[in-house]
């Protein structure tokens, strides 16, 4: 029976080809575009699900809250040790990169031949216990409660030697001599942890308010972790950080999609993407089903008197049934077929627009899912058109009566509303949310980013020994560089420590202040904007920072928000007064704009510039290039840094490359809604091609007698395409509240933002309109080409 229906279901298709071939190609773009997506989602709820304990482990993180910057991922981890006490602790867990705390631990060597050891970290001993590690030789353990020990991955001993059999291998470095004592296989990129090299050490930073380390806690218990949080606060929390600082509690496998990725060890992901990843795949596989039952029920009106003449003769309903099923299995077959070529073919461009490495095997898992959507859809969405044709009387059907159907064309014509609904809400989206964007590229950080190159990871006696640096020097004079000088934070990124001092009227502030350790010639270095004051210069050596006899004293440039903070009304006054913080006086010199350090979705920090001094273990230069000279100037920074430091391989990065980087999460987001945006609309004309097919077969003798009464194509295309229109202005006004909350929910993510435009949702509406208009009219122009003698010969 089965082998019947389908060798029937193969006749009708190659007698009704372009019905066949619409309702493959819109049924098989439709469910893979949204398996795509889901293999997307997937993806993305992955990351660290298959840790050891993942459901127990969390991350101590620092809030900094107060200071307007929210949560940063790392902590200081022998202060944080104290929470082995509370019985909820089971055990913790820190990795930190070395490179932070001193960089020559990444520089090495192995006969003549120099390196810099990627992504090298140091870990405490019991990695296994926390981070699932496949281990190809060696013992990891060991390995990291011994000195001088290195731990490799696959990818790092293939570098390296060109071989993963390389355990008892030796490499030099500036402290003595690293031997290879385990190798493990590269870590999935379905986590957030990244690291190519493991060293143990007993070395940590020795200041304790310095925060670089990720520490993880297994608990006995995840019940009540907000107290908990507040617990280890209180046993954490110094003088000083009162008010400033708390400990947050993050779950393992929320780090990857509900952290801000500037301080993680790898790019995260965004939620927004995922819930609109989610809402798209929904609505990607409704259109198909909608489609699919548009033009099945539009193609059927050309075989009422087929299956009127099969009951005539004996078939029963449900002999009808089960064939019209059968063809839309046979519909499934060819979509799951066309769906995994389609798959094939867009998967390196969507792995583009969502920056990941996803990967389609059809015999696999995957291969499953698309069967199983590309059947579940077509035969729950086929069961509607086959209990339609199959319920109809033969002598309804003989007569060619098709007005029983009346109840089923208002079902579609609300499904198509759905599908106008969902077209307008994403244009309007996707023309919004890229305004947002170029608004925010638009706004001045309060530093001036373009042409600047930035050094991190330096030895900081080399940097910010005093006034005057040699290697500074050296730098200066290479063609290209305009300007040179020490910079301690990575503004594109996050402060690295805070004050709160005293102000010029006795009291202690009551907000934090970010610290930045500079140079002399800051403001023209940063291209900071100076509206009080003057720049730190050589000519006041007194700017310096200097300790003597257990006093400290340095001059210091502060953002205005600081001036409203001491109380006074100009920034001009503020110039002169000294605040204290401990046995250090700081003298204010001038006064600059609000800086934006981090993303936009930050709010102003308030800052203070301070020449000479820095809490950080690390240094880093910024270097002001000539913009034609960037690569040349790069070139000659890394062969100076090898022959003057024995550094290999610096982390030379450019400043307005990592400003940029930082709407890349949300531009990834916005590109997302535009591409499905398009094919959402394209899916949609589908559907109205399917429901002008059948009003065009129930109206053919109406058009007729239009045309011999004088009618042009026009006119008639005009008169049936109201209909449609209608339709359209339903959509448009359900659509546009939904996409105003929508839009507007995104938005509200940003202190800056634009006000959404009523002329952006008169665009949306337009364009729909006019897609849907020219498609029916195109259908109907088409149609009305058949001689009205040919449709109205037997009336």
């Amino acid at each position: 029976m089965i082998i019947a229906n389908l060798h029937t279901a193969l006749r009708v298709a190659k007698k009704q080809k372009l019905h066949f071939i619409l309702n493959v190609l819109g049924f098989s773009v439709g469910v893979s575009a949204a398996l795509l997506i889901l293999l997307y989602t997937l993806h993305e709820l992955s990351f660290d699900t298959f840790q050891p304990n993942a459901e127990r482990v969390v991350r101590a993180e620092a809030d900094f809250s107060s200071l307007g910057l929210g949560t940063v991922p790392t902590i200081n981890y022998p202060r944080l040790l104290k929470a082995k006490e509370l019985a909820q602790v089971e055990d913790i867990f820190a990795l930190f990169k070395a490179k932070n705390h001193d960089p020559a631990l990444g520089y090495v060597s192995a006969g003549a031949n120099q390196f810099q050891l990627n992504n090298l970290y140091v870990a405490s001993s019991n990695i296994l216990d926390f981070i699932d590690l496949k281990v190809l030789d060696g013992n990891i353990e060991l390995a990291l409660s011994t000195p001088e020990q290195l731990v490799l991955s696959r990818s790092e001993a293939m570098r390296l030697f060109g071989r993963v059999d390389v355990v008892g291998q030796r490499l030099h470095y500036q402290y003595g001599v690293y031997t290879v004592a385990a190798v493990f296989e590269d870590l999935p990129l379905n986590t957030h942890f990244a690291f190519d090299s493991l060293i143990h050490s007993k070395k940590t930073s020795e200041n304790l308010y310095v925060h670089m380390h990720y520490v993880y806690l297994r608990l006995n218990t995840v019940a009540d972790i907000a107290s908990l949080a507040e617990e280890i606060t209180t046993l954490f929390v110094m003088d000083g950080e009162k008010g400033i600082l708390s400990i947050n509690l993050s779950p393992l496998a929320d780090l990857h999609l509900y952290h801000d990725a500037l301080s993680e060890m790898r790019s995260g992901g965004n939620p927004q993407a995922i819930i609109a990843s989610i809402i798209l795949s929904i609505a990607l596989l409704c259109v198909a089903a909608i489609n699919f039952i548009n033009l099945s029920i539009a193609q059927s009106g050309s075989r009422i008197k087929e299956v009127g003449i099969r009951k005539s003769l004996g078939a029963s309903s449900g002999q009808l049934f089960w064939q019209f099923l059968c063809e839309y299995l046979l519909i499934a077959i060819v979509t799951c077929i066309i769906g995994a070529a389609v798959i094939e073919l867009s998967l390196p461009w969507f792995n583009y627009l969502v920056d990941r490495t996803l990967q389609f095997a059809f015999f696999s898992w995957q291969g499953g899912l698309l069967m199983l959507l590309s059947l579940s859809v077509s035969l729950l969405a086929g069961i509607y058109p086959a209990l339609y044709l199959s319920r109809l009387s033969p002598k309804v059907m003989l007569q060619g009566d098709t007005s029983a159907s009346g109840g089923a064309v208002w079902l579609r014509k609300v499904l198509l509303v759905s599908q106008f609904v969902i077209a307008t809400a994403l244009i309007v989206g996707a023309i919004t949310l890229p305004q947002q964007l170029s608004f925010l590229q638009t706004l001045s950080p309060g530093y001036d980013a373009e042409n600047r190159l930035y050094i991190r990871a330096l030895p900081k006696n080399e940097v910010l020994s005093g006034p005057h640096s040699p290697l500074l020097d050296a730098i200066e004079k290479i063609a290209g560089v305009k300007q040179v000088g020490p910079l301690d934070t990575d503004l594109t990124h996050d402060i690295q420590y805070s004050f709160k001092p005293t102000l010029p009227n006795g009291e202690v502030s009551p907000e934090s202040i970010a610290g930045i350790g500079v140079g002399f010639n800051a403001v023209s270095q940063l291209g900071l904007t100076l509206v009080a004051g003057r720049d730190f210069t050589p000519q006041f050596a007194s700017d310096w920072y200097v300790r003597k006899d257990g006093e400290a004293s340095v001059s210091v440039i502060v953002t205005e928000s600081v001036t409203k903070l001491a109380g006074f009304d100009t920034p001009d006054q503020m110039i002169g007064q000294s605040m204290q913080r401990g046995t250090m006086t700081m003298t204010v010199v001038g006064v600059v704009k609000e800086l934006q350090i981090g993303n936009a979705k930050r709010n102003k920090t308030m800052a203070m510039f301070l020449p000479g001094y820095s809490l950080v273990p690390t240094a880093a230069i910024v270097v002001e290039v000539e913009k034609s000279q960037q690569q040349y100037v790069t070139q000659q920074l890394t062969q100076l840094l090898a022959s003057r430091l024995g550094i290999y391989e610096p982390e030379i990065e450019d400043i307005g490359a990592n400003f940029s980087a930082n709407f890349n999460e949300d531009s990834r987001f916005i590109h997302i809604i535009q591409a499905f945006s398009l094919l959402v609309l394209g899916l949609a004309m589908l559907g109205v091609v399917g429901l002008t097919s059948f009003t065009m077969l129930k109206r053919q003798k109406e058009v007729a007698v239009r045309k011999v009464l004088g009618a042009s194509r026009i006119s008639i295309a005009n008169l049936l395409a109201k209909e449609f229109l209608f339709l359209v202005v339903i959509g448009i006004l359900i659509a546009f509240p939904l996409a105003y909350w929508l839009v507007g929910d995104w938005l509200a993510n940003f202190n800056d933002r634009i006000e959404q435009a009523l002329w952006v949702y008169g665009v949306a509406a337009i364009s729909v309109a006019l897609v849907t208009w020219l498609t029916v009219a195109i259908l109907i122009v088409k149609t009305t080409r058949t001689r009205p003698a040919s449709i109205l010969r037997y009336e």
